[in-house]
């Protein structure tokens, strides 16, 4: 399973099922319980980056998005993203709020405005910067800052409300 970038981790929520050698997560089930991690860490300048494939369902919220410094293999898969927002292992983006560590920081754009078809890429840097871009587009948002550049970083989603089903596409960055 080592060297698939881009493909989701076989440890996710309990209403998720992984199509498409792993690179695409659909929720089947209710509008929780559907929380996935990248295979493998992203490397510092790389992107993170979905594609929205799906939408609907009647619930309120959308995907929420970002970065832990928790492998996988080595932790009970949460129910949702809400659970993490005071963690200081997670740096996730819901709505138009990034939230790390109990802290907040608003960003000029919001998740639950994403369409069918659009995408959300996270990068972090070299200096530890985490930046949000919405269609690749520059110059991308401030997430947040002072993310360690000496530990691996694990993508993560959490396909809530809304969202449905989406694609991950890896980046090379730097």
């Amino acid at each position: 399973m080592a060297g698939r970038p881009g493909a989701f981790h076989h440890k996710h929520g309990a209403n998720i099922r992984l199509k498409e050698n792993d690179t695409v997560a659909h929720r089947v089930d209710s509008y929780n319980k559907a929380v996935v991690f990248t295979e493998q860490p992203i490397p510092l300048g790389a992107m993170f980056q979905v594609r929205i494939l799906d939408k609907g369902g009647g619930w309120a919220g959308s995907i929420r998005f970002g970065f832990t410094v928790c492998c996988p293999d080595s932790i009970p898969v949460p129910s949702g993203a809400l659970d993490l927002y005071r963690s200081s292992d997670y740096w996730i983006l819901s709505a138009s709020t990034v939230h790390h560590n109990g802290q907040e920081r608003k960003v000029d754009f919001n998740l639950e405005q994403l369409r069918v078809g659009q995408t959300i890429g996270c990068v972090v840097n070299k200096e530890g910067q985490m930046k949000y871009f919405v269609d690749g587009k520059e110059p991308g948002y401030l997430g947040w800052t002072g993310l360690p550049t000496d530990k691996p970083l694990w993508g993560f989603a959490d396909i809530y409300g809304l969202a449905r089903k989406i694609k991950s596409e890896f980046l090379c960055g730097e």
